[in-house]
C-alpha cells in the first residue's frame, strides 16, 4: 500500500512538472511575440517612454467623475500581486534551482512586459462609463470588456468572470488569510479565532466600501510596506558591497551551468530555467487579466501611458523585489539547491533565517508584519476583481440584479476570510494554479486576436475596427510578407 501511495504521489509531481514546464514556456513565446509585434518599444526607447510615463497633462480630474488616479490603480494591481510570492517564492525558486534561478526569474519578467503593456491599455482603451450615484460618472472594463471586441468573446468574458470569481475566493482569499493568520499566530502567539474574526471585520469594512475605499488603503499602504521591505534588503546589501561581485558570478554560473544537480541529476540550468521561470510567471501575473481591471478605473485618457504603469509593475514585482530578496538570501549563505520539497513554511523559515543573520530576532517580526499586511492588501483587492466579474456575468438582468449579486458576493466573500483557518495551504495552492493557468490562457489568446488594437504609447488611438484593419494592413510585419510574396 505504501508502494502504491508513493508510485501515485510520484506520477502527480511529474504531471504538475510537466504542465509548469509548458505553461511557462507558452506565456514567454507569447510575450515575445508581442514584443516583436510591438517593435521591442521599451527597450528600443526607454528614454521616451519614462518621459511619457511622468507626463501628468491626461490626469486631471473633473468634479463630475468617481474614479481614482492612475497611481491609485497601480497600487491596487501591485496589492493583487506583491505579497508572499516576492518573498517565500524567491527562496522557493532559489532552493530548488540554485542561485540561477534569480537570472531567469529576471528574464521572464522582461519577456513578459509586453503583455502586460498590451492587456491594461486594452483595458483603458475598451472601458465603459457607467452612471454612479450623485450624478458622477465612473469607468469600468477588464478582460470581460475587451474580449466584446472579437467573435466568440461574449463566451470567453463568461468562462473569464467565473474563473475570477473562483480565483477570488481561494487565490485571493482563503490562501491570504492562511498566510496571514499563520505569521499572527506563530510569530506573535496571538489566538487563531480572535484573529480570524478581526480580519474577517476589517476586511467586509473595506470590501463594502467600493473601489473607492480600497484604492484609498492600498494607497498608502503598498508603498509604507515596499518601502520597509526595501529598506531592510538593501541595508543587507549594502553593508555587503564587497561580496556583491561574488554573488552575481554564482547567479551568471548556476543560471547556465551544465553540471548536473537535483533530483534525478537534472542539468543545473535547466532547473534554473524551469524554477525561476515558473515562479517569475506566478510572481508578476502578467497575462492573468486581473490587472486590468483596475486599470481600466483609471481617470485618464492615455492608454499607452497606464499600460506603461503596467510594466512599472511587473518591474517592481520582479526586477525590484524578488531581486532584493534573492540578493539577501545568497548573501546570507540560506539559499542552496536542494532535493526536498516542502511546504511554504519551509520557505518562510528560510527568508527569516537570512535576515536574522543581519537584523536578530526583531527581524521576523518585521517580515510578518510586512507578510500581514501584503496578504491583507491582496485579500481586499481581490474583491474588487470578483465583484467586477459578478457585475459582468448578470448585466444582462439589470442594475437591480447587478447590485443584489454583487453584494450577496461580498457577503459570501467575508464568510470564506474566517473559513481560512480551517484550510490546508498546500489543497488551496494546487486549485489556485490551475484557476491562474486557465484564467491567464483564456486572456492571451483572446489578447492576440486584439493586438493591432493596442498600438504603441505615443500612436494614435485605435478603438474601432475599422482602424484596426487599417493599422493591421499598415503593420511592418504585414509589409515584409507582402515584400516576400
Amino acid at each position: 500500500m505504501f508502494f502504491c501511495r508513493r508510485c501515485i504521489y510520484f506520477i502527480q509531481e511529474c504531471i504538475l512538472e510537466v504542465y509548469e514546464v509548458l505553461f511557462t514556456l507558452y506565456l514567454l513565446m507569447i510575450g515575445v511575440y508581442i514584443a516583436a509585434r510591438l517593435r521591442f518599444f521599451c527597450f528600443r526607447h526607454p528614454i521616451r517612454c519614462i518621459r511619457l510615463l511622468f507626463s501628468k497633462r491626461h490626469d486631471m480630474q473633473p468634479a463630475d467623475t468617481d474614479t481614482y488616479s492612475p497611481f491609485r490603480a497601480l497600487t491596487v494591481a501591485l496589492a493583487g500581486t506583491l505579497g508572499v510570492g516576492n518573498i517565500t517564492g524567491v527562496a522557493a525558486a532559489m532552493l530548488a534551482g540554485g542561485p540561477g534561478a534569480l537570472f531567469w526569474m529576471w528574464i521572464s519578467a522582461l519577456c513578459t512586459v509586453s503583455v502586460k503593456y498590451a492587456e491594461v491599455t486594452l483595458a483603458v482603451k475598451t472601458r465603459i462609463k457607467y452612471s454612479a450615484a450623485a450624478g458622477k460618472t465612473e469607468y469600468r472594463g477588464g478582460p470581460m470588456q475587451y474580449f466584446s471586441h472579437v467573435r466568440g468573446g461574449s463566451l470567453a468574458a463568461a468562462v473569464f468572470c467565473v474563473l475570477c470569481v473562483a480565483a477570488s475566493l481561494v487565490q485571493g482569499n482563503l490562501i491570504q488569510t492562511t498566510a496571514a493568520l499563520s505569521c499572527l499566530t506563530s510569530t506573535f502567539g496571538l489566538p487563531l479565532i480572535p484573529c480570524t474574526l478581526l480580519l474577517c471585520g476589517i476586511g467586509a469594512f473595506l470590501i463594502f466600501g467600493g473601489r473607492k475605499r480600497i484604492s484609498g488603503f492600498t494607497s498608502w499602504m503598498i508603498p509604507m510596506m515596499t518601502a520597509m521591505y526595501l529598506v531592510l534588503g538593501m541595508t543587507v546589501i549594502l553593508r555587503n558591497l564587497s561580496m556583491l561581485p561574488a554573488v552575481f558570478g554564482e547567479i551568471l554560473r548556476g543560471a547556465f551551468s551544465l553540471r548536473s544537480t537535483g533530483v534525478g541529476g537534472s542539468i543545473g540550468c535547466f532547473l534554473a530555467m524551469q524554477h525561476g521561470c515558473a515562479k517569475g510567471v506566478f510572481s508578476h501575473e502578467a497575462g492573468c487579466g486581473t490587472a486590468p481591471i483596475s486599470h481600466a478605473g483609471a481617470h485618464t485618457d492615455d492608454a499607452g501611458r497606464q499600460g506603461l504603469l503596467g510594466i512599472v509593475e511587473v518591474l517592481v514585482d520582479t526586477l525590484l523585489l524578488c531581486t532584493v530578496t534573492g540578493l539577501v538570501l545568497l548573501l546570507s549563505g540560506t539559499s542552496k539547491g536542494t532535493d526536498t520539497i516542502g511546504d511554504g513554511t519551509v520557505f518562510t523559515v528560510c527568508v527569516l533565517d537570512a535576515f536574522s543573520r543581519w537584523f536578530g530576532d526583531g527581524a521576523a517580526v518585521l517580515l510578518s508584519i510586512s507578510i500581514v499586511f501584503y496578504a491583507f492588501a491582496t485579500l481586499i483587492c481581490w474583491s474588487f476583481y470578483g465583484s467586477e466579474c459578478v457585475r459582468t456575468l448578470l448585466s444582462r438582468f439589470g442594475i437591480r440584479i447587478q447590485r443584489i449579486g454583487i453584494r450577496g458576493y461580498l457577503v459570501v466573500y467575508a464568510a470564506v476570510i474566517f473559513l481560512g483557518a480551517f484550510f490546508a495551504p498546500s489543497f488551496l495552492w494546487g486549485i489556485s494554479d490551475a484557476l491562474t493557468v486557465s484564467m491567464t490562457v483564456c486572456n492571451t489568446v483572446m489578447l492576440l486576436r486584439l493586438l493591432p488594437m493596442v498600438g504603441l504609447p505615443w500612436e494614435p488611438e485605435i478603438k474601432t475596427k475599422k482602424q484596426c484593419d487599417a493599422h493591421r494592413k499598415a503593420h511592418f510585419f504585414h509589409k515584409i510578407v507582402k515584400n516576400r510574396l
